[in-house]
């Protein structure tokens, strides 16, 4: 062979799938840059059964040759030694494991990073196929054929930097641009420098050779002198076969506490040593940048807001068509939301979850490959990723698993609104309160709706012409475009009603719908019922949202709680004991119930019994009604007929006591098994 040529020593056992690829990747024209006088490869088959076929390795190129060793080792050490010591070239790589396929770049950039400086240790980092470490990707579903496609979706071998794109760095080398690497597994250096450190020990003994591959970097960088050179834009990506370091799952804690041991023993020590690199060669390509960008933006050092923002939008993962499997389909929309807030831990393991329902799918590989990397940074589970683990688990039905991670957030932060609303999520399914309004509104059709806190508009945009609307809070934040003929009143309930306020807008009409949505305190919203009822007869419907509160914590006045409901439960057991007249019942729909009223106008208006609710209710308890809830508050299931049939029952006369009385105890037997 010529001067300054490089021979690559490549490990293989048991490999015959992932073998081919490797030698491929290896070969020219794959590699870019040099010719088959510049480079060989060499294959040593360290007991194989069956044996690496010389055919096969000689097809890659005249530069191929293959050495077989019949009385091999478990550890690959001698492996390597023996095909250090068959090395023509004046510098030599190795890997020592052949399972893993290399960029277009590999070979010519190690033998110009070789000339960088007389003890050059040039390294190549270590990346998985697929979107997950492949210890946690086997046990979500990761398979050969789903790595075999992820190839073929890239049309590899056609550019073989598009392996960054289907790719994960492995624990060894995670953002090598700015953080110390502690392996190699494409290692180069002079045939002097493999001398001087007398190549592999073969005193490690463990099958795949235990920490041997830590224990070479660390002696190599021990040599005076010496630098690390890492190569920039080039790599190697392991594929998934029967590796004991890289794809052991439940057994790997055992192998590396045996490793470790054989490693302290050989060594005296007990600490790893990190490699930062004195200088990289190479290019950037274009599939690698992302990852580049997005270590720019979260890495162990930071970086300047300048730099962060002129990279953000590398962090969006590239779209994919939606999986085809709902409940994968479903956690990888929740694990994009967690990614853009920045939960990386949490929409990592949304995305695994997504993972083990499709495996094959790209879309949840995408998610995967931005979160999982930004979540080695921080493994730390707060409030916010028991929440978001609990929404998963709840959005694919499992909600028992789901009510077990939202009192653990609860645990870390009582006051959470996520948790709190995740576990009214699991109580009460179905129709929203704004989709009721929506629909009854759209039934009903009433001439004039009366709405008891605006808010932020959403609850009275569902009003469409030509009702009359008219809105009352003290502090309205209505932005959104409302569909009817719409007067919003910025005071108190208290204060409209006692000017009269009602009067000259209905003009003797009555209150077709009214809704309750205000303070949130059983004395203030007896007045707002107080006040409504005025302006109701026969076909009035009177609705009070947040009257099934979560628990007594979430009910309490004053609130100790974001999530918080305030104690207006109270006028429901207060109108079921105290006003027979009315039919009184509440849709359990999420998050905290709506209950409905009618059948007005059956007698003279009389405010009599209020003193006597706020005498008798206001200082009963939430534990009071909390074991038999169902039948406190007269729930209902939250379907839209049988609530529909009675509302039009009690609107035609009928009164309230024609309904199924049979039917609405099974439901609320029924939704007491919830509760």
């Amino acid at each position: 062979m010529k001067t300054n040529t490089l021979s690559v020593v490549v490990v293989a056992y048991n490999i015959p799938r992932e073998l081919p690829r490797t030698l491929l990747s290896l070969a020219t024209p794959y590699q870019q840059d040099v010719t088959t006088d510049d480079y060989e490869v060499i294959v040593v088959d360290n007991g194989s059964s069956p044996v690496v076929g010389e055919g096969l390795v000689a097809d890659y190129g005249p530069n191929f040759r293959l050495l077989r060793i019949d009385d091999a080792l478990p550890s690959p050490a001698a492996a390597v030694n023996r095909g250090i010591r068959e090395a023509r070239g004046d510098n030599i790589g190795v890997m020592i494991d052949g399972a893993r396929i290399v960029t277009p770049g590999l070979v010519h950039f190690a033998r110009v990073g070789l000339g960088m400086a007389p003890t050059a240790v040039v390294a190549a980092p270590g990346w998985y196929l697929g979107s997950d470490t492949q210890v946690n990707a086997r046990s979500n579903g990761y398979t050969k054929a789903i790595e075999d496609s992820l190839l073929q979706s890239i049309r590899w071998p056609e550019d073989g930097y598009r392996l960054f794109e289907i790719g994960t760095m492995d624990e060894s080398s995670v953002d090598p641009w700015f953080t110390p690497i502690s392996e190699a597994n494409a290692l180069f250096m002079s045939r002097e420098s493999w001398q001087a450190i007398g190549g592999m020990d073969e005193r490690f003994t463990y099958p795949g050779g235990g920490f041997v591959n830590i224990d070479t970097l660390e002696r190599a960088m021990e040599m005076p002198q010496a630098k690390l050179i890492l190569t920039l834009g080039e790599a190697t990506f392991h594929q998934l076969h029967g590796g004991v370091a890289t794809n052991a799952t439940v057994e790997q804690p055992k192998h590396w506490l045996l490793w470790k041991a054989e490693r302290d023993a050989l060594r005296g020590r007990e600490h790893f040593s990190f490699h930062a690199p004195s200088a990289f060669v190479g290019s950037l390509p274009p599939a690698l940048a992302p990852h580049l960008a997005r270590a720019l933006i979260v890495s162990p050092h930071g970086a300047g807001p300048a730099t962060a923002a002129g990279f953000r939008a590398q962090l969006k993962p590239s779209e994919e068509s939606a999986p085809t499997n709902q409940a994968a389909a479903a956690l990888v929309e929740l694990a994009k939301v967690e990614l853009e807030r920045g939960n990386y831990k949490a929409a990592a393991d949304v995305a695994r979850m997504a993972s083990s329902h499709a495996p094959a799918e790209l879309a949840t590989s995408r998610v995967l490959l931005s979160a999982g990397l930004l979540s080695r940074y921080n493994e730390h589970r707060d409030a916010a990723y028991f929440t978001a683990i609990g929404d998963a688990h709840r959005v694919i039905g499992e909600n028992e698993t789901a009510d077990i991670q939202y009192r653990n957030a609860l645990a870390l932060a009582a006051d959470s609104v996520g948790a709190h609303a995740g576990l009214a999520s699991i109580r009460m399914s179905g129709p929203s309160y704004y989709d009721w309004l929506e629909r009854l509104y759209a039934e009903l059709k009433p001439a004039v709706v009366v709405e008891i806190g605006v808010f932020d508009g959403v609850s009275l945009s569902k009003v469409k012409a030509p009702t009359l609307a008219i809105g009352i809070d003290p502090n309205p934040r209505a932005t959104l475009a409302l569909g009817a003929q719409t007067h919003i009143f910025p005071e108190t309930s208290d204060a409209f009603f006692d000017r009269g306020g009602a009067d000259d807008l209905l003009a003797g009409r009555p209150v077709g719908v009214g809704f309750i949505d205000g303070l949130h305190t059983f004395d203030q919203v007896l007045r707002d019922f107080a006040n409504l009822e005025r302006y109701c007869d026969a076909g009035s419907v009177l609705l009070v949202h947040d009257t099934a509160a979560l628990d007594d914590a979430t009910q309490r006045v004053p609130p100790t709680t974001q999530f918080h409901t305030g104690d207006v439960w109270k006028l429901v057991p207060a109108l079921k004991t105290l006003r027979p007249d009315l039919d009184v019942f509440t849709i359990a729909t999420p998050w905290t119930g709506l209950t409905v009223i009618s059948g007005f106008g059956k007698g003279r208006y009389d405010r009599s019994w209020i003193v006597d609710a706020g005498q008798r209710f206001a200082n009963m308890e939430f534990a009071e009604i909390e074991a038999n809830l169902g039948e406190a508050l007269g729930l209902v299931a939250n379907e839209w007929e049988p609530v529909l049939a009675r509302i039009r029952a009690n609107l035609v006369g009928k009164g309230g006591g024609n309904h199924d009385q049979g039917g609405w105890r099974r439901q609320i037997a029924k939704l007491m098994k919830r509760l």
